[in-house]
């Protein structure tokens, strides 16, 4: 027994793809200041030089898109912590990148993020078991803005075992580089087992930074994966209609991927259109409406149609704290995009007030709802000596099962799943326990930190210093980290 989600037919998708590159070719995309312009006009496209407007063939945006593998590694420390984007492989979570928030725990104030918040957010993230790639989760606001972008990438790099996701990724290739080989050991080591990925965001509708592009074109000649993200909100920068927004999103997917596989030949890409809508009630975008998921699934489907990974955000909200509107916003997208086979879903764990916060007791609730999303998605068995008929023949009517040796093999072998924040209390045992959600995410969150502390950093000590130098990490900020 196994789940089946499907949302588009195999004519919609065709049809989706037309449009897309039907709109490539007549209005194109504005890639200004990228060198991809010269390159892609030696390929047979129409560039005009003058406003940086490219103009993509179909065939050539075709072949572009076969170029793209569908295998993609994200590499972790070790590889017990890899994730590998392939068909038939398990949806993925992630958090989501550069909040500009916190919701402190312990005094309920919304504030901005510091490095300190970084680095517990990594900490938390790195070692909460459902959560599988980290992205640089929030900004660090007491960070000089010069040095920040490099600064973040040294708290993730050295205090995550896990893949990372670079969101604000410093805006020259050098120093990144030079990261490449601290993390792996040489260039070759990288793009065997890359370490980080980047991610790249176009600006909707139908632009994308030429420089940015050309930044994330050298990191992937040297193998890291490049999350292309196209955040069309429907209604404002993209069309109203659900449609209009994936066909936009599809459109400024293919013309990244065409651009980079220009400048970077047989890159590593996976296609994230982050559809959302804008609310006109508040004038404010809402990534956990229920046309964000039913966008969200189109694209997924979309892009294993074109034979590229799928990283979507599904597990959004829009609430301000971690009550019943998180919850069932959380739930109930994170389980239609699961569903349909998205390779990764960020949004993300730990993340509320539409990505803007963050508030690290939701970590551990976040982890929660991703059990209980795999649990219903995952396999059942239903082979005849599963279903234990003989045991039922055995025990007979009105017999019990809880003394038999197989009920409790099976329970400690994890074939019921157990929450770690849900009660399943009675309700006298519920009242007299006194907690709530959220206190009991904070004690498993104090857990998951004395763990990490006992075990200790990731990352060697003489490696770190050279991370540190390179990132420019001052003796303050080490002194804050405890590094």
């Amino acid at each position: 027994m196994h789940a089946q989600m499907t949302w588009l037919d195999e004519a919609e998708k065709r049809s989706f793809v037309e449009e897309a590159l039907g709109l490539l070719e007549r209005v194109g995309v504005e890639l200004k200041g990228s060198e991809a312009l010269t390159v892609l006009a030696d390929l047979g496209a129409d560039v005009d030089e003058a406003t940086g407007v490219v103009r993509l063939p179909a065939d050539l945006v075709r072949r572009s898109i076969e170029a793209c593998p569908r295998r993609v590694l994200f590499a972790g420390a070790a590889p017990e912590d890899d994730v590998v984007l392939d068909e038939g492989e398990p949806a993925h979570f992630c958090s989501s990148g550069c909040a500009a928030f916190v919701l402190d725990h312990d005094s309920g104030i919304r504030r901005p993020s510091t490095l300190a918040d970084l680095q517990a957010a990594t900490i938390l993230l790195d070692e909460v078991p459902e959560v599988d790639v980290l992205w640089t989760t929030i900004t660090a606001s007491d960070v000089p803005v010069e040095v920040r972008e490099l600064v973040v990438c040294y708290v993730v790099l050295s205090e995550a075992r896990k893949h990372v996701t670079l969101v604000d990724s410093p805006s020259q290739a050098e120093p990144l580089l030079r990261i490449m080989d601290i993390v792996a050991g040489d260039e070759q080591a990288f793009r065997d087992r890359p370490r980080f990925s980047t991610l790249l965001t176009a600006a909707s509708p139908l632009r994308i930074d030429g420089p940015l592009l050309d930044f994330h074109a050298a990191i992937a000649r040297r193998g890291a994966p490049v999350e292309v993200y196209t955040v069309p909100m429907a209604g404002a920068t993209s069309p109203v209609t659900l449609a209009g927004t994936i066909v936009q999103g599809l459109a400024e997917f293919l013309a990244v991927a065409t651009a980079l596989q220009a400048l970077a030949p047989g890159a590593r890409v996976v296609m994230g259109v982050s559809g959302s809508i804008m609310d006109m009630r508040s004038a404010g975008v809402s990534y956990a409406a229920p046309e964000c998921a039913l966008m969200n699934v189109a694209c997924v489907e979309l892009a294993h149609h074109l034979g590229v990974p799928a990283a979507v955000p599904g597990l959004a909200t829009d609430a301000k704290y971690a009550g019943l509107q998180a919850g069932y916003e959380k739930a109930l997208k994170g389980l239609a995009t699961a569903g349909v086979g998205a390779d990764v879903l960020s949004g993300g764990v730990g993340m509320i007030d539409s990505v803007n916060t963050l508030f690290l007791p939701q970590i551990v609730v976040d982890a929660e709802i991703v059990g209980m999303i795999r649990r219903v998605l995952g396999d059942v068995d239903t082979r005849r000596d599963q279903m234990m008929v003989d045991m039922i023949d055995r025990v007979g009517i009105g017999g019990d099962f809880l003394r038999e040796k197989e009920t409790s093999r099976r329970l400690r072998a994890g074939e019921h799943f157990v929450p770690a924040v849900s009660s399943r209390q009675a309700y006298d045992q519920w009242v007299a326990d006194g907690r709530d959600e959220v206190a009991r995410a904070k004690e498993r969150m104090e857990a998951l930190f004395a763990a990490r502390a006992e075990r200790g950093r990731p990352l060697p000590e003489e490696q770190r210093a050279e991370l540190a130098s390179v990132c420019g990490v001052t003796r303050g900020m080490a002194a804050v980290l405890g590094h």
